[in-house]
């Protein structure tokens, strides 16, 4: 309550960037973790889950770039999310498109953004990374390129940092990856990741509108991924859109306003690439309803990351109380048994 009317209009009056850059500051603050009561609430049991041989304590993680550089990983994934994913990390420093490149939609609790994958680069974040232990840690790191020695280079150097791996092939603010939507280059640059590492791959899919042209040929790309052997997909990445506001006049949209087509996709997916491959629900997932919408869907996780701007720190800790509280309603005593359930309408 505390965040929604006081910290939350405080941080939307100053510019995007410099409020992220605050947040980041106070998650960098010596034993944060520690400190934070959240992370000494124990989960409830019924959301425990088990897939790929990893062990999640939670189904909602918290979605690539909200910590690009992998600065907080620790502090973030103390604020009650099952995973976190890191990056999206390029093989070299990036200075992403010009300014203004980030606005917050108040009204729709929505993001708009053009950020074009700012970041440290590959080998000042590596170094980073040393110092987190991964094989007791939920954390996922987001690549990219556009070509597909960036992208191997990156998973070469990051394997020993993580539990599994995000290629993101569809950023709409970011020239180039498109040559990945092309089924030969996304097989061979699975392949390749493949002989280099064990762990998960997940290809982060373009979204789609329920009569867009490109609908089937993205339906392509998620079957043409698992065929070529990635473990999972994520399903979606922000949703193109014009804005002026922004330097280069078009970004990407997040948020609320793509819960439905995010639901509607993962079906879609789920009837594509049939019932074993995982899929992560990502876009508009703002509180437990969604959660078990997506899930009920054919999700088996879900991430989030606008949602945690507008509703604050206690966003995945109110998330896993109430979908617990929710499944016991419901007589569900595990995750799996949300699948193929009813939606749930929300009363507003």
């Amino acid at each position: 309550m505390f965040y929604k009317f006081f910290i939350l209009p405080m941080l939307q009056r100053i510019n995007p960037e410099v409020s992220h850059f605050i947040a980041e500051i106070i998650l960098q603050i010596p034993f944060f973790r520690n400190f934070n009561p959240i992370y000494y609430i124990k989960k409830p049991i019924n959301l425990s889950i088990k897939i790929l041989g990893l062990e999640f304590d939670s189904p909602i993680g918290l979605a690539a770039g909200f910590d690009k550089n992998c600065k907080n990983l620790y502090s973030l994934l103390s604020l009650g999310f099952g995973f976190i994913a890191g990056g999206t990390i390029t093989f070299s420093k990036r200075n992403g498109n010009p300014k203004p490149r980030l606005f917050h939609i108040k009204k729709s609790r929505a993001l708009i953004n053009s950020m074009g994958f700012p970041g440290e680069g590959l080998e000042k974040i590596s170094n980073r990374l040393k110092n987190y232990n991964s094989k007791s840690e939920n954390v996922f790191l987001s690549v990219s390129g556009t070509v597909e020695k960036e992208i191997i280079d990156c998973i070469k150097t990051l394997k020993n940092h993580c539990k599994a791996f995000e290629i993101n092939i569809s950023s709409p603010n970011t020239e180039g990856l498109k040559n990945f939507h092309n089924k030969e280059k996304l097989t061979n640059l699975i392949l390749e990741a493949k002989t280099i590492t064990t762990k998960p791959i997940f290809i982060k899919l373009p979204p789609w509108d329920k009569d867009n042209k490109e609908r089937d040929d993205y339906l392509s790309i998620a079957y043409t991924s698992i065929k070529a052997g990635a473990q999972g997909l994520i399903v979606a990445n922000s949703k193109p859109y014009p804005f002026d506001k922004l330097a280069v006049g078009k970004g990407g949209l997040s948020g609320e306003p793509l819960k439905n087509d995010t639901i509607r996709m993962v079906s879609e997916v789920r009837n594509k690439i049939g019932s074993k491959p995982i899929i992560i629900a990502c876009g508009g997932i703002s509180d437990e309803i969604d959660v078990w919408n997506c899930i009920a869907a054919g999700a088996n996780l879900c991430q989030a990351y606008t949602a945690l701007i507008f509703n604050g720190p206690s966003f995945a800790y109110n998330i896993n109380k109430k979908l617990s509280a929710l499944m016991v309603n419901k007589n569900l005593e595990s995750l799996e048994k949300v699948r193929g359930q009813a939606m749930i309408k929300k009363m507003y």
